[in-house]
């Protein structure tokens, strides 16, 4: 089978080089490597193929478990935090809205007051 050897020599190779992540090559086992070394140079790029899919979709797999965990962590914090302050401060808004009012009532009718002419005054 030099085609299996040439494959194994191409993986051996790339390991060596960097190229190819050595876990990768472990999970590489359960794939049957005769069937790709049957067709020699395109056999052996299809195989890295497969071992590369089957890494990118694990690793995207992790990374979206992480993604998840990160998201109910963050809509947590959100329940706990954000939204009794925002309530809180939506309280005080009103609150400073109606002191608002109520002073600027308070200025209307001490202007009209002081306009009100005097009974009984000189003239």
């Amino acid at each position: 089978m030099p085609e299996n050897a040439l494959l194994h020599h191409a993986l051996a190779m790339m390991a060596r080089t960097g190229a190819l992540d050595l876990q990768l090559l472990a999970e590489a086992g359960s794939v049957d490597v005769s069937v790709f070394a049957q067709y020699g140079v395109l056999g052996i790029f299809a195989f890295m193929l497969v071992v590369f899919a089957r890494g990118a979709h694990q690793r995207e797999r992790e990374r979206a478990d992480r993604m998840a965990e990160e998201n109910k962590r963050l809509n947590e914090l959100i329940l706990e935090r954000v939204i009794p302050a925002l309530s809180s401060a939506t309280r005080a808004a009103e609150e400073s809205g109606e002191l608002l009012n109520a002073l600027q009532r308070e200025r209307e009718l001490m202007h009209l007051a002081e306009r009100k002419p005097t009974r009984g005054g000189g003239g």
